[in-house]
């Protein structure tokens, strides 16, 4: 009996010590970011480039903040079922088991729209799964944006210096950490990019097709070639044909820097993310 005791204290202790950790990273999440926001406003042009991907940024912590917020806060957590540490959805599911949400209706946003409409009220579980279903329109958006901004020759940014890079990497790292701790280590670092890419085809079905590889796949591929030829497009330009309007040497590398990052998410993705089995596949 009394062992039983100790260890109940112990558990309580290490729970406790998990959420007092979880807060922390959160915190030094928004204070890093904080830090690169000042720099990002303070240097930010009057352009719809400019303009749209700061929102994209903002709309990126604002997901991550209330996803952290609703698990370090949740007072009676599900506990997380298993699921394959490839899968592409393993942050969403993860996040809605915790909340004590289905993995498959509260995953789409008709049915959240409708729930939220319907209800006075928005809980910390609302917010947690509106925070997961803003990955992939954000993800379409920052896509969209970068390729117009090599297209059109407008940097969506100066070279930002390098404790700004070192401000806003930390805080990506720090509020993923948040995530990590809040759910017991069922999200890893790096499942949140996973699902923001492969969630990005829903944005454009809401199914996939029989004769067609799954949305997951095909929408991340999609991100990789389109950020691909944009960038070749970019580079031909400046190089030979001058074709699209002219980008200094810094806007160019600014520019294509942000693109690149995005290429390898895509990659990563790609690379830990199941491969489909396709029926005509050798």
């Amino acid at each position: 009996m009394e062992a039983k005791t100790i260890d109940t204290a112990n558990h309580r202790g290490s729970e406790a010590a998990r959420l007092v950790a979880g807060w922390s990273s959160l915190l030094g999440g928004v204070v890093c970011w904080s830090i690169w926001f000042v720099w990002r406003v303070d240097h930010l042009g009057v352009h719809p480039v400019a303009i749209v991907t700061l929102l994209v940024e903002v709309s990126g912590l604002v997901a991550g903040v209330m996803v952290a917020l609703g698990l370090l806060g949740a007072e009676a957590p599900r506990a997380v079922l298993p699921t394959d540490r490839r899968d592409s959805h393993r942050y969403a599911y993860a996040v809605a088991d915790r909340m004590g949400r289905t993995r498959t209706a509260d995953l789409q946003r008709d049915l959240l729209v409708d729930r939220m409409t319907r209800r006075s009220v928005i809980g910390t579980a609302d917010r947690a799964m509106i925070g997961v279903l803003i990955e992939g329109p954000r993800r379409v958006a920052l896509v969209a944006v970068l390729s117009l901004a090599l297209l059109i020759g407008e940097a969506p940014m100066p070279m930002p210096p390098p404790w700004a890079v070192a401000a806003v990497a930390a805080a990506t790292l720090l509020i993923a950490l948040s995530h990590v701790l809040a759910t017991s280590g069922q999200i890893r670092i790096g499942d949140r990019t996973r699902w923001s890419f492969a969630s990005l085809g829903e944005v454009f079905s809401r199914s996939d097709h029989v004769t067609v590889a799954p949305r997951r796949w095909v929408g991340t591929i999609g991100t990789i070639v389109a950020l691909n030829v944009v960038i070749a497009l970019r580079g031909m330009s400046d190089r030979w044909t001058h074709g699209l309007p002219a980008m200094t040497a810094e806007q160019r590398l600014t520019t294509m820097g942000w693109a690149a990052v995005l290429v390898v998410g895509g990659l990563f993705t790609l690379g830990t993310m199941e491969p489909p089995k396709l029926g005509n596949a050798m």
